[in-house]
Parts: C-alpha cells; structure tokens; sequence
C-alpha cells in the first residue's frame, strides 16, 4: 500500500461521496418538500391559482426548512455523539473497554497484538473494546485520527481465534487506520443517520396516525407514506455509494494485513472461520444496521452489501483454497458449554509472540542504520513482518514498573509529562515548576522520579511509550487532558531548544494529545510546497544541524534533502535552525502539516536524504526522522527494525 497515495485519494471519494450524499440530499428534501406543500394546500382547500404568491412560498419554505432541521438536527446528533472519536462508537454498540489490568489470557494475548502492530506503524496504540454480548467473529476501527481510534472486537473473536489469525484481523483493521478509510466510514455514519431519521419519523407517523375515515387524515398518512419511501431513498443511494467504495478497500485491507504479518493463512482462516459459523459475522445489537460498513465483514443483512463475497476475499488470499469446505458446519459459541481446552489442562498462552525476544539496549544504541530515501518513503504507513517482530521485542523489554505505570491514568499522565523534561538542569528545574504550578507538588515528585527511569531507557523506547500511554489518557476527563496538552507544550517552550528530539518529543505529546480531544479540528486550507519554503527550511536545517558535527556539513546534508523538495529555489541555511528554532520548528511543524498528501511524500524522502548524507543514520536520528514525521501524520514504523539484532 502507497501510503500518500491512499491518503491523497481517501480525500478524493471524501469528495465524491460528500457530492453524492447533497445531491440525494436535495433530491430528497426537493422532493418531501412537494410533497408536504400539496398535502399542505389540499388540507386548506387552497386553491393554488388564485392562493395569495406569498402564503405558497411560505408554505413551501417552512416545509423545507422543516425537513432540513429534521435531517440536520439528526445528523449533529450522531456526530455529536461520535465526537469523542473511536470509544464513543465501540461504546455505542455495547463495548467494554479492555486495559493491562485484565487477567484474562485471550484479552492480554489480544492487548499485546494491538499493541506490537501499533508500535509497528508508528502510530499511538489505539483504545480496544471488547463487544462482550457478539459471539459472531467480527472487528472495526473507528476515529477520526489514529491518536483518537478505536479498535474493536467481538467475544466470539477473541474466543475462537488463535494469535495468527487475530493478528490477521488487527492488521486488517489497522490499514483501515492508516489509509483514511476510518476517518470516512466514522465521518459517513453521521450525514446517513440524518436521511434515516426521516424514513424512522415518517414511519413512526404513519402508525400513529392509524386508520380514519377523514379526509385530511387520509391526506397525512399518504404523505407520511410518502416521506418513509423517499427517506428510505435517500438512505439507500447513500449506502449505494458507500458500498461501492467499501467493497474495493475491504480487499486492499486485506492485501495490507498479509504485509504485515506476512501469512495468508492467519486471515484466510479468520474468514473462513466467519464463513463457516451459524452467527457469520452478523452482531446482535440493532445499532449494527446503521454501522456495518464500518466492520472487516458484514455485521448485518443489507440490500448492497459493504463487503466482497467472503469466498471471493479467501480466494484473493489463496488461490489454492477449496471453497467447498465453507459449508463445513462449526457449532454455535452460544451453545458451547464445555471448554475442552481447560479439561485437557492446557492454558492458551498469554502472548502466543514466541519469537519476541527482548531487545538488546546495548547494541540498540550503538547501531548504525543503512537506509535508501525510497525505501523509507514506501514503508510510511506501510509496516512489514520485521516491524512488527521489533514492535514484540520493544514492548516484553519495557521495565515492569514503567509497563505498569501506563495501566493507570494518574501515573501515565506522569510519564507523559517526564518524557518532555529536558537534560539541562536549570530547565528540568523550571519545567518541573510549571507541572508542579498546574498539577501539585506531588505530581511533579512523581515525573522527576519517572523521569530518572526514562533516562536509562534506549531512545527507541521513547516514541512507543508516548504511543502506549494514549489509551490511559483517554480516560482521563476532557478538562484534565486540556490542561495536559497546554502544559507539556510549555514544557517543550522551557526546554529553550537544548536538544532537537527533546522537543520533538514534547510536541508530539501535545499534538497526539491534542488530535485525541478533538481529531476533528481542520489544520486549514491546504498548502503547496513552495508557500512553506520558510517552514521547510527550519525543519531540514534542525535535523541537518542534529546530525553532523560541523556546520560545512550541515549545510551539505541540508542543500541534499531540501533540493528534492524545492529544486528550484530555497531558503537560506542557518546552522541549528537559527535563533528561536524551537518556537519556530513547533509553527512549522503546524504548518507543514497542512502539505497535500503527495507533497509529504515530497518532504519525507528528502528528509531521509538529509538524515542519510554521511552514509549512516544513527538511532537518535532516525528516531528524530521518526517524531518528525508524525508531527506531519506520516506515521513511520522503527527503522532500527531493518538492523540484524542476533
């Protein structure tokens, strides 16, 4: 998967079906509206000829408007109530949230793959729910950005899969994270509710109105008969639109989760296992009619389906597969009272990631990375096996302590803070003043304390662990997460631009943060490369300065990466960035994250040029390269992956 590609047409079927949702939005509210002014006239034996011009329009006007509130009113409404991103759906449908606490083998065994995959793709690990009454085999991911998704499994998943095939199912589920398509099918779910609103009023009308022999009754149930069908219209073109972009993106999931785990069989027989259940994948909850485009397979019955042919999306994965077998009977989990597992004495194990051996911190920081421009612009969003098999070695190697810390809201909230605290002690002292100001003095104690562990931590421990403390947060209420944000943005304004990944950590503390409260807020219009020229100049020549000794060669690496981004004219180098480059790097950052999709691809290849001009890339840097991209939403996977660790 081209991961600037999908995000640059992502923003294309936006577009597309925002087109087709207003055009059968007027064709509907058009529509009613006739329909509404002539029950209306017939009701007051108007005559239409000799009706006074003004009383028409206004009749026609209210009905309009009357239709439009209703549509709009119900469309805010679901929007309002998905405005906490992911959680608020996976809660909607029944979910319970899961955290490290459980004890549950299945459910840590299920943690531990969100886990490993999102360390992987370089994006913060994701809220996951549990659909606690759904024996049906069945997942989605939900949210407007991944610091805001969900993640979201059925019982019947965690209890009928093994670890292969639920990894096949994450992966799924995460390039629906990665590529735009969570934040289409989340934003979608609101306008459709709308036009559904006004079928379920006219229906509901309808039956209350009831049989009568009045005329004007009679004149209200056929317009209310009316309105049902040209709703249930409207909803129908929307899903008609919806599927036919849902279907093809259901298969390039797929194709995205075998990259990741590089095994076919741990979806196909995920499929299989849906193909061959009594329940497939259809959920009880009648809230899954309005959301079933949102699942890896269909959560109910519809007239145009939002998925493939499950035999179709098997085949896609093996080729050799006898579909014949998908007629084999497997027995309903309802009706399953025995575990013949627990009988036999043998317990599923708890992460079932053998191979996960921990990491080697020594050699992690002395290594030297060999990397290629287009190869790192590929692999964006786009993680392998060997990401993935890292992400298993990053987190069993995390210290038990700091593991448990990020289970509790209160002491993630002091390890997100810890990780924005400077080297130089005159900084760390005033920082710990602002958190002590804001917070107390008993949570500023708590982040030094913390902070001295995270000292001892390998610099490729950093960036997963803001990742794995944002499902803490979460929980935390809106108020204290606002203050959060404004307080590790000072943090990084105190630091006074001791050292560039320090404040880049910090500002991605704030921005993951930020993006988790409220993931709808528009960075603005969209801006071309050589309007950011100033912007791209700071960047390039903070990680030029932060990863050569001298300025000659600096300026080399800076002239070398720019180059491919402005090849016509750039800025002028200034060593470190220039004066204020931290203030001035943190509004760039903003700015550039409002580059096209395909303009980033742009700047992350020269980037990597940059970083790589001497012929090798520590592991600061690439963890600076790192931060700096998902500042930009350009979610890179560990490039320390790619070094043989044995």
């Amino acid at each position: 998967m081209d991961f600037f590609a999908a995000q640059a047409a992502s923003r294309r079927r936006t577009g597309w079906l925002l087109a087709g949702y207003a055009v059968s939005l007027a064709i509907v509210v058009t529509t009613i509206t006739l329909v509404g002014f002539f029950v209306a006239l017939a009701i007051t034996e108007a005559d239409p000829s000799t009706a006074d011009p003004g009383a028409i329009v206004g009749i026609a006007a209210f009905v309009a408007l009357l239709v439009l509130g209703t549509i709009g009113i119900a469309s805010l409404h679901r929007m309002y109530q998905f405005r906490d991103g992911g959680g608020a759906v996976a809660r909607m449908l029944g979910g319970a949230q899961l955290t490290r606490e459980t004890q549950d083998p299945k459910r840590r065994r299920l943690l531990n793959v969100v886990e490993e995959m999102a360390i992987a793709s370089g994006v913060p690990v994701p809220e996951v729910y549990v659909l606690e009454q759904e024996t049906a085999i069945n997942a989605f991911a939900a949210g407007y950005q991944p610091a805001d998704a969900a993640i979201a499994v059925t019982r019947g998943t965690i209890e009928r899969l093994n670890r292969a095939e639920l990894q096949g199912v994450i992966g799924h589920e995460f390039s629906h994270v990665l590529n735009g398509d969570m934040r289409l099918n989340t934003r979608l779910a609101g306008p459709l509710f709308g036009l559904l609103v006004i079928a379920i009023a006219a229906r509901q009308l309808l039956r209350g109105l009831g049989r009568s022999n009045s005329k004007k009754v009679g004149l209200l149930v056929l317009a209310a008969f009316a309105i049902m069908v040209l709703g249930y219209v409207g909803v129908w073109f929307g899903r008609l639109l919806q599927a036919a972009i849902c279907r093809q993106r259901e298969f390039l999931a797929d194709a995205s989760s075998v990259q990741f785990t590089r095994d076919t069989t741990g979806l196909r027989d995920a499929l299989v296992h849906i193909a061959r259940g009594p329940r497939g994948s259809r959920l009880k909850t009648p809230e899954a009619e309005d959301l079933a485009h949102l699942f890896i397979a269909p959560a109910s019955q519809r007239l145009f389906a939002t998925h493939p042919p499950l035999e179709a999306r098997i085949r896609a994965l093996d080729g050799r597969y006898d579909v014949k077998q998908l007629g084999v009977f497997e027995p309903d989990p309802d009706e399953e009272v025995v575990d013949v597992e627990s009988l036999a004495g043998a317990a599923p194990p708890v992460s079932g990631a053998a191979g996960a051996a921990p990491l080697d911190a020594g050699r992690a920081a002395e290594a030297r990375i060999a990397v290629a421009a287009e190869r790192v612009k590929d692999s964006v969003g786009n993680p392998g096996l060997d990401a993935v098999q890292f992400a298993q070695a990053l987190r069993v190697s995390l210290p038990a302590d700091l593991a448990a810390a990020l289970a509790h809201g209160s002491t993630a909230t002091c390890l997100w803070l810890a990780a924005g605290l400077g080297t130089a002690p005159a900084v760390r002292a005033n920082q710990l003043g602002r958190i002590a100001g804001r917070l107390g003095m008993t949570v500023a104690t708590a982040v030094e304390k913390f902070d001295a562990r995270l000292r001892d931590l390998p610099v490729v421990q950093r960036l997963p662990m803001l990742q794995r403390a944002l499902p803490a947060l979460a929980a935390l209420p809106r108020e204290r997460r606002l203050v959060l944000i404004e307080l590790q943005r000072e943090l990084a304004a105190a630091d006074g631009g001791t050292d560039p990944l320090e404040f880049m950590m910090a500002a991605l503390a704030a921005r993951y943060l930020a993006d988790q409260v409220d993931p709808k807020v528009a960075a603005g219009a969209t801006i071309g490369l050589d309007d950011a020229a100033e912007d791209l100049g700071t960047l390039f020549a903070t990680l030029a300065s932060a990863g050569q000794d001298s300025p000659i060669e600096a300026r080399r690496a800076y002239e070398r990466g720019l180059s491919a981004v402005l090849p016509r004219q750039r800025p002028d180098f200034e060593a470190g960035g220039g004066r204020d480059w931290a203030a001035r790097l943190g509004s760039a950052l903003t700015r550039l994250d409002r580059l096209a999709p395909l303009a980033k691809e742009s700047v992350v290849e020269g980037l990597v040029r940059t970083i790589e001009h001497d012929g090798t890339v520590t592991v600061r840097e690439a963890e600076l390269l790192r931060a700096a991209c998902a500042l930009l939403h350009c979610p890179l996977p560990p490039l320390l992956a790619a070094v043989d660790r044995h």
